[in-house]
């Protein structure tokens, strides 16, 4: 570009037809039934049989929008068959502000209107129910939860009590946020199911795990105190959610992409330095992400291979590169457990193995890409 910045050399549309035709003969159905090619032209790229120029404002590989300019210049997200083409990946958690119950995904749209109008430097208004509690919507699903309400429900009839997969509320307590006398990662709020935005703030929130209940505030500059959590409102999700880093990708100059990366994004380079077998439960991943579970241990189950251990093809390799001196002056542990753990004469316990990583990553002898606390600690 003219300020030195890199850009994409687009195709032309008539480039793109082109390619697509090319892939009809790939087609492999009843013609009759299914025409055409299986690389489609989506239909949100034309208006009235005619094709449009639309544009799309990405924040990372599954958080993007896309968009058209008026006259005016200013943004106009699009509809697909009265569906916003847009992302609700990492919002989706969240509960409608605007109506609870109904299942429009319109206060999403909002909020992209929002993010492409600050980056086209547009006048943009703040979302109407910014400074509303972000909360999601739960179920009763295991005893541990049902536990917590053990109080609640104590004297009332069974219809009047909180049961088995019943609705709740929770909140999602922001960095730092958490009362002084918890544990972070054994503090989850939850609270009884409640359709009103405006009752959010004033719910008598229970943490699932003790079963105390702890009033919570909403806002920036706060500092965490005894008995109350500080908890995210849509204001804070929001600018969280624009600034999102894309940990995949790099810059033009190989840097990791950051908060503030803009332009153009590549693919890092990735060396494999470990394989590593994990079970279906991984997939919740995106709950650890999203607040709904605090520790990815509580989702992630690793089942060993001992072909492939790591200490095994990695780390003792490593260790063997390295000098006995320079890992005994940097682990502190006596020299005859170094010996016998570069010539694997004895099974080592975890702290000596973290010891020993941690030494061989600041003497350059090991590089580990993938942090894992209960392999090493850094």
């Amino acid at each position: 570009m003219p300020d030195g910045s890199a850009a994409v050399k687009a195709l032309r549309w008539r480039d793109v037809q082109a390619i697509a035709r090319q892939f009809e003969a790939l087609n492999p159905y009843d013609r009759r039934a299914v025409s055409g090619s299986i690389l489609k032209i989506e239909d949100v790229n034309f208006q009235n049989k005619q094709q449009r120029q639309i544009y799309c404002y990405a924040i990372s590989a599954k958080r993007y929008a896309l968009f058209e300019l008026d006259t005016d210049g200013a943004p106009r997200l699009l509809l697909d068959k009265e569906r916003g083409k847009w992302s609700d990946h990492g919002l989706g958690h969240l509960r409608n502000p605007t109506d609870p119950e109904g299942q429009s995904r319109d206060w999403i749209g909002e909020i992209w209107q929002s993010m492409i109008r600050r980056a086209l430097r547009l006048p943009a208004p703040e979302p109407s129910f910014g400074a509303l509690p972000a909360v999601g919507r739960v179920t009763v699903t295991s005893p541990v939860v049902l536990r917590a309400f053990k109080s609640m429900n104590k004297g009332k009839q069974f219809p009047q009590q909180i049961k088995p997969f019943n609705f709740l509320l929770t909140a999602h307590v922001s960095k730092a946020g958490h009362p002084t006398d918890v544990d972070a990662e054994q503090f989850h709020l939850i609270a009884p199911y409640n359709p009103n935005p405006n009752d959010w703030a004033g719910l008598e929130w229970i943490d699932q795990y003790s079963g105390r209940t702890f009033r919570t505030v909403s806002g920036s500059g706060l500092s965490p105190s005894r008995g109350v959590a500080h908890v995210q409102d849509y204001a804070s999700v929001i600018d969280e959610y624009a600034n999102h880093p894309e940990s995949k990708c790099a810059d033009a100059t190989g840097s990791p992409s950051g908060r503030r990366t803009v332009g153009l994004h590549f693919p890092r380079h990735v060396i494999v330095e470990q394989i590593r077998y994990i079970g279906k439960e991984s997939n919740e991943l995106e709950d650890v992400e999203a607040g709904l579970v605090h520790s990815a241990d509580a989702v992630f189950q690793e089942y060993v291979d001992a072909r492939r251990d790591f200490w095994q093809t990695v780390g003792r390799p490593a260790a063997n590169r390295a000098s006995i001196d320079e890992l005994q002056r940097e682990t502190g542990l006596p020299r005859q457990t170094i010996v016998d753990a570069r010539r694997n004469r004895r099974k080592l316990r975890k702290r000596t193995k973290r010891l020993i990583y941690a030494a061989l990553r600041k003497l350059g002898y090991l590089r580990i890409s993938i942090h894992d606390r209960r392999i090493y600690q850094p």
